[in-house]
């Protein structure tokens, strides 16, 4: 549940580059939610009347079976099973039914004999053995390919008049008749509105991500294809990123990022979401043109006047020229962050300007009195606790150079001083931006709960247990 600025940036725009796994156990979830959505449609199932004709010796007729209603209902145990041929199976096993009708009869003999010819059935349903294939269409669509249903036992008795004694003489016939109403209607209430309503779903799956308002930037994913082996479901979506509502063009890129997945350990969690390297490169350019990738360093340290340590008694050249200052320090990125994902980290390659501001101003100083760009290179790794990621950088390299200064002339030790300086002041600033951690959405329709995050080869995995929505009322399900 991933472009206006051609020439400034590229954006690939990716084929597959989010692939949502449904796990074993997601699959488990997903039986206990089609039982409760069972719970609520299976009483509210509409039955067509059933006509039996009965023949014999001394009597025969037509039995007319209308009103037929589920009493009470039990739904069967549920198991979903994919497979290696874009299959998915549905089988049911156990249930209970009561079912309550009413029945007419049409006999010239009984009529003569002036009988009652009306009266009610009560059946009772034990055991709903069923398998529902399910085919992924090449248009991505769900379709059923088959739905094979058995009432393991039906029990049917008759109530109302001498009439119904007669009835019971052709009992096995009627319950036939029954039976197979039953499994059928169960057939097409799961080809008719069990269906569409996981297609619903389905299409639910495509995600807006707004990385920005300011301007408006947004990543969409949508459904490229369903795939499906032994032990699980795979939704593989397309993202795009829209730039102030315009999708902005770029070229194909090779998917191969994603290939590597199957190899990782299966998940305990019920979703898993890769993410692969061009998407996170693609967000973070977009947060990089946004804006997003700056911050304010502030501290008691860049004092330039102070009674025991601070940047003015380490720099007296510096306190003479700025007295009684409070320096701050402006991190922003100069172009996108270079990420490179690999197992357990990545590595950043960064390219920051340090714009250093006094308060008060400087009366001759309009904007920033120094200003040093510095290249470096970082890995990042990174953990998630309640929705909230952190990152822990280790800085590899770093290389500072002074650009500007507005001070007037200082001496080559207080320069280099600065320059070595912007490091730290830089992993300061990375460290404020994603140290204090970051707090993920919910990136599907349904909250998540016992999030994990890991970096891997080329991507990125999210696992999650999604909490299911609770069926409250059968006008929304059938």
């Amino acid at each position: 549940m991933l472009f206006k600025l051609v020439g400034l940036f590229c954006i690939v725009h990716i084929s597959e580059s989010l692939l949502l796994r449904v796990n074993e156990f997601g699959l488990h979830e997903a039986a206990n939610f089609t039982r409760q959505w069972l719970s609520m449609a299976g009483p509210h199932m509409k039955m067509p009347e059933i006509r039996q004709s009965f023949y014999n010796s001394f009597a025969g007729g037509e039995m007319t079976v209308t009103n037929i209603t589920i009493k009470r209902f039990v739904p069967p145990l549920i198991r979903f099973r994919p497979s290696d041929h874009s299959f998915l199976y549905m089988s049911t096993l156990s249930g209970y039914a009561q079912v309550s009708a009413e029945w007419s009869v049409e006999s010239q003999f009984l009529h003569m004999l002036k009988i009652p010819l009306q009266g009610q059935i009560h059946a009772q349903m034990t055991g709903l053995i069923s398998e529902i294939a399910m085919q992924i269409t090449q248009d991505n669509e769900v379709e059923v390919h088959h739905c094979v249903a058995q009432i393991r036992d039906l029990r049917v008795a008759f109530q109302g008049s001498v009439a119904a004694d007669v009835i019971h003489w052709f009992r096995q016939s009627v319950t036939r008749a029954i039976r197979r109403t039953l499994e059928e209607e169960y057939c097409d209430m799961m080809r008719n509105h069990w269906l569409p309503w996981v297609e619903a779903q389905l299409y639910q799956f495509p995600t807006n991500l707004t990385i920005s308002h300011s301007p408006d930037v947004t990543l969409i994913q949508s459904m490229q294809s369903i795939a499906m082996t032994q032990h699980h479901v795979d939704v593989r979506m397309r993202s795009d990123l829209i730039w102030d509502n315009e999708f902005v063009e770029s070229g194909m890129v090779e998917n191969s990022t994603l290939t590597s997945v199957d190899a990782l350990p299966r998940s305990t969690r019920m979703i898993d979401m890769f993410i692969d390297e061009h998407t996170v490169q693609s967000i973070i350019a977009a947060a990089h043109f946004a804006g997003h990738l700056k911050t304010k360093i502030e501290s008691p340290f860049l004092k330039t006047s102070c009674d025991v340590l601070c940047i003015g008694t380490v720099l007296p050249e510096l306190a003479e020229q700025v007295p009684n200052r409070t320096l701050s320090v402006e991190a922003a990125t100069l172009s996108p962050p270079v990420i490179d994902l690999q197992q357990g980290r990545a590595l950043v390659y960064l390219n920051a300007s340090l714009n250093v501001f006094a308060e008060p101003p400087l009366k001759t100083v309009e904007g920033s009195m120094l200003t040093i760009n510095v290249e470096t290179e970082f890995t990042l790794t990174m953990e998630m606790r309640n929705k909230r990621v952190k990152g822990y950088i280790n800085m590899i390299n770093a290389q500072a150079n002074l650009v500007d200064s507005k001070v007037g002339l200082m001496s080559q030790k207080t320069v280099d001083f600065l320059v070595n300086m912007s490091t730290p002041f830089l992993e300061d600033a990375v460290d404020v931006l994603i140290g204090r951690g970051l707090i993920v959405a919910d990136p599907f329709q349904f909250p998540s709960t016992n999030e994990h995050l890991s970096i891997h080869d080329k991507c990125l995995r999210w696992e999650a247990d999604i909490v299911m929505p609770t069926v409250v009322a059968h006008t929304n399900v059938y």
